[in-house]
């Protein structure tokens, strides 16, 4: 009798052998036959569940992207302040594969045209709650203190891969919320 795979389960794993291969060595290295090799198993196998490396990079990405917006959207809305708690979900804790994945992501965007799309979706996300966010906070230059926050954000997350450690971070952010009159958003 044929072994039962859980369709759902098996797509996830693909997945997340793309999110590895993508941290680790870039996506320049995501292939079909590289998934598979991930999975220990034969380029069919993948090829079942995606018919294209584009299709196959759109679903990591789209599901990696999807759950880093749901980890935001829990942190905005379990403080008081969202502002804070987005700017905080952005550049804290992330783990080593996330961190390494968001970099190679960055890298290869201008020159992969499906993760050019998928990013630009998570940038008008980010930018619509981020402007939004502060908007509402009642920011005396609301556009200058997005921007510099997108600047910040920026900055702190490729500073971590330098061992920038939590205090120096909160230190950082800490500055910057008083530099922008932000002290109690």
């Amino acid at each position: 009798m044929p072994r039962q795979v859980d369709p759902a389960a098996r797509l996830a794993a693909v997945s997340d052998a793309v999110v590895a291969i993508a941290a680790e060595r870039g996506f320049a290295a995501v292939t079909i036959r590289a998934v598979a090799d991930h999975l220990r198993a034969s380029t069919s196998v993948v090829t079942h569940y995606v018919s294209s490396r584009d299709e196959l990079l759109r679903l990591a990405v789209r599901r990696e992207l999807e759950v880093r917006r749901a980890q935001a959207e829990r942190a905005m809305a379990e403080g008081p302040h969202p502002l804070r708690a987005l700017v905080r979900w952005a550049v804290a804790d992330l783990q080593d594969q996330v961190h390494r994945f968001w970099l190679s992501l960055l890298i290869a965007a201008p020159t992969e045209p499906v993760l050019r799309t998928e990013l630009d979706g998570f940038n008008a996300w980010w930018g619509e709650h981020l402007r939004g966010l502060v908007q509402r906070s009642g920011a005396a230059d609301p556009e200058v203190v997005a921007d510099t926050l997108d600047v910040v954000v920026d900055g702190l997350v490729t500073a971590g891969f330098e061992d920038l450690d939590a205090v120096r971070r909160d230190r950082v952010l800490d500055r910057v919320w008083s530099a922008l009159g932000l002290e109690d958003v």
